[in-house]
């Protein structure tokens, strides 16, 4: 019997055929090949079911050669191991159901010949697998919908302008507008601090004021007229003590995306798609995950690896044991590498794969994370030194890392004051002061959220899941709503519109609790302990129970245009948004503007497409022509280096491959710059 393996990606698929042999065919499905329609809302309101299309004619061929490959063949559904894949291998299933003579499931954590060939050996009948994954798929996919159809055109119309809103992707732009409402109404205010730089055996060491922050400055001003002149101050007490420093966590997919951006200024969307080319190559395991669970086979063979590396002192004497806040996670593991060789040999293994600088840069980090977790702690000594000047009290303090222990592969990121080397001191003896100062400083305003704060406050919040922080930035990014000023994100004025918008007709979209509760309900549903339908029914009323709406400047202006040049008063509709749209519709042009016509003509040269009379006697018509021909234009047109240095500029290198998203991009630049 014939045996197909279906996954997403041909990259994927090309790797699970070495390990499976000349009895398997492996497909690739390449992504979603269903999804909602992109011209309508594609949900019927009445009972909330969704009509999915084959997203492309690509998919459409693709769609038909897995179908003649599978007629009476042995199916095994590999698509990735979380809702979305899930999603895919369901509607595989559904094409394939009465063509195929068995269709079974295997998850893949990990693109390894033994992992592989287990998985495949005990797949299980794609009909006992849980539908709740499906369920949960719907329930996200069609709510967001409706919320997208429903509120994004009142919003633009009200507002005056293009406004998208979105469930999730409105409470990440509201953080970032409340963030830069903080620091704009943040007012600084001075503080005093007063140190005493000491000196013994050729070694200086600074002693801190015992209020570390002074805030009244004529206290300050006394307490430094009191001490300046000092020339020595007195041991009174001396405390040591043994700080132990345990290791992080394995990585999960927020914290792999909060510090590839802290580290290497890796965007989310960056991290992902460098992990997802690492997952499929075969060396890290799945990087959608809120896990820090490590199988005890992998535990054994990194703590091998380890005792190798570094020696027995490095290895506790027992494994360590990560637990997720969520039990359910723990079905998968955390992210970690999945061959268990030095870095050197990790670094062959990049490049026999054809990989590059980046995913090693991104792959070490996993890799150290991995060895880091399971190793021995740090050991520091830290001292405490409280010193009397003219009876005032100061304090020193110094750290000195007596055993490295997980440090020998993982010393950055972590957040520890700054230490200073103390000399060897005693109880009564009196230390020469160098110099005593008093310093105003001025409290600052919170920082900008980067890519990494802003997924780990989401993260807290309990806002999306971990496949979808790195497509919430991205969205909001591409939007308008944020840009990039070096790492941090910083909102535009349309965010501002947007969030105040809202806030007064729909604050429901961006409420964190209310936004929480709909993933946690996105939960139940996967559970199989709550229906999807109730999820989409809540989000409809709440996106139809609407204030009234008003028009916009923009809209008003257009009418009385009209009016005026029809002879029609319209006073009496003013207040009425539905009858000034039905007066526009009535009374505007139906025929294209003269401009138009010529830059149709002009793109019909250059893409070959024919235009017939009735694009260009109809406005309509002719704005879809227009938009249909721009993307075949789009297709082989080639950025200029001068556009490309704009994308590196503002950290948009993603787009670089995608010239009609990287056009719009950098016209939003233009735009706010000759602003």
């Amino acid at each position: 019997m014939k045996k197909i393996v279906i996954v997403e990606s041909p990259k994927k698929a090309k790797e699970i055929a070495h390990f499976l042999g000349k009895d398997f065919i492996v497909k690739a499905t390449v992504g979603h090949f269903k999804d909602l329609p992109e011209d309508e809302m594609g949900v019927d309101l009445k009972n909330y079911e969704p009509k999915f299309v084959i997203k492309s004619p690509n998919h459409k061929k693709i769609l038909a050669e897995i179908k003649k490959a599978a007629e009476d063949a042995e199916v095994y559904i590999a698509t990735d191991p979380d809702r979305e894949g899930y999603a895919i291998g369901y509607f595989m299933w559904e094409e394939l159901k009465k063509k195929a003579k068995q269709i079974k499931r295997a998850e893949f954590h990990e693109i390894t010949k033994d992992h592989v060939q287990e998985k495949i050996k005990n797949a299980e009948d794609f009909e006992k697998t849980n539908f709740g994954l499906f369920k949960a798929f719907l329930g996200r996919r069609v709510g967001d919908r409706i919320v997208g159809y429903i509120l994004s055109p009142i919003a633009s119309r009200e507002i005056g302008g293009k406004f998208s809103v979105g469930r999730v992707q409105s409470p990440a732009v509201r953080l970032i507008v409340e963030r830069e409402r903080e620091i704009m109404n943040f007012k600084p205010t001075p503080y005093y601090v007063i140190s005493a730089i000491l000196e013994k055996n050729n070694t200086k060491f600074v002693a801190i004021y015992e209020k570390q922050k002074i805030e009244d400055k004529q206290q300050a001003e006394e307490l430094y007229q009191d001490i300046k002149d000092e020339k020595t101050a007195k041991v009174e007490k001396i405390e040591k003590k043994q700080v132990k420093q345990s290791p992080k966590p394995p990585f999960t997919t927020s914290t792999l995306q909060q510090t590839a951006n802290s580290i290497y200024r890796f965007p989310a969307e960056r991290t992902m798609s460098l992990a997802q080319d690492l997952f499929e190559s075969g060396l890290i395991t799945y990087h959608r995950t809120d896990s820090t669970r490590i199988s005890e086979k992998a535990i054994n063979e990194i703590r091998k690896l380890i005792q190798k590396e570094f020696g027995d002192e490095y290895l506790p004497k027992s494994p360590r044991v990560y637990k997720s806040k969520n039990t359910q996670a723990d079905a998968h593991e955390a992210i970690r590498i999945t061959n268990f060789v030095n870095l050197e040999k990790q670094r062959q293994l990049v490049e026999e794969k054809g990989l590059s600088e980046d995913h090693f840069k991104l792959l070490k980090l996993i890799y150290e994370r991995t060895l880091a977790c399971q190793m021995a702690d740090a050991l520091f000594e830290r001292t405490n030194v409280t010193l009397n000047i003219k009876n005032h009290t100061f304090k020193a303090s110094g750290s000195v890392l007596k055993f490295k222990g997980f440090k020998a592969v993982y010393d950055f990121e972590e957040e520890e004051e700054e230490t200073q080397n103390l000399p060897k001191l005693e109880n009564g003896e009196s230390i020469k002061i160098d110099t005593i100062k008093m310093e105003e400083k001025w409290t600052k305003p919170p920082p900008r959220y980067t890519e990494g704060s802003l997924v780990k406050k989401l993260e807290e919040l309990g806002i999306g899941r971990p496949s979808t922080y790195a497509t919430i930035i991205k969205t909001i990014k591409d939007r308008g709503y944020v840009v990039k000023e070096g790492s941090s994100l910083k909102p535009t004025q349309q965010a501002f519109d947007l969030i105040d918008y809202l806030n007064q007709k729909y604050g429901w979209v961006i409420d964190y609790n209310f936004t929480k509760k709909m993933e946690e309900f996105l939960d139940k549903v996967e559970e199989n302990k709550k229906d999807w339908k109730e999820f989409v029914k809540e989000l409809h009323q709440k996106s139809i129970s609407k204030v009234k709406s008003a028009v916009s400047k923009k809209m008003l202006d257009y009418a009385l245009d009209l009016a005026k040049k029809h002879g029609k008063d319209i006073d009496h509709i003013l207040n009425d948004p539905e009858k000034i749209k039905e007066f526009i519709d009535n009374h505007a042009d139906k025929k294209p503007s003269e401009k138009q016509v010529e830059y149709a003509k002009a793109l019909s040269e250059k893409t070959g497409l024919r235009l017939t009379d009735k694009e260009l006697s109809d406005k309509k018509a002719l704005k879809k022509w227009i938009d249909k021909a721009k993307k075949e234009a789009m297709k082989n047109y080639q950025l200029s280096e001068k556009q490309k240095n704009v994308l590196i500029k503002y950290g948009r290198e993603d787009l670089i491959e995608k010239p009609a998203e990287a056009l719009k991009f950098i016209a939003s630049k233009l735009k706010k710059f000759k602003k």
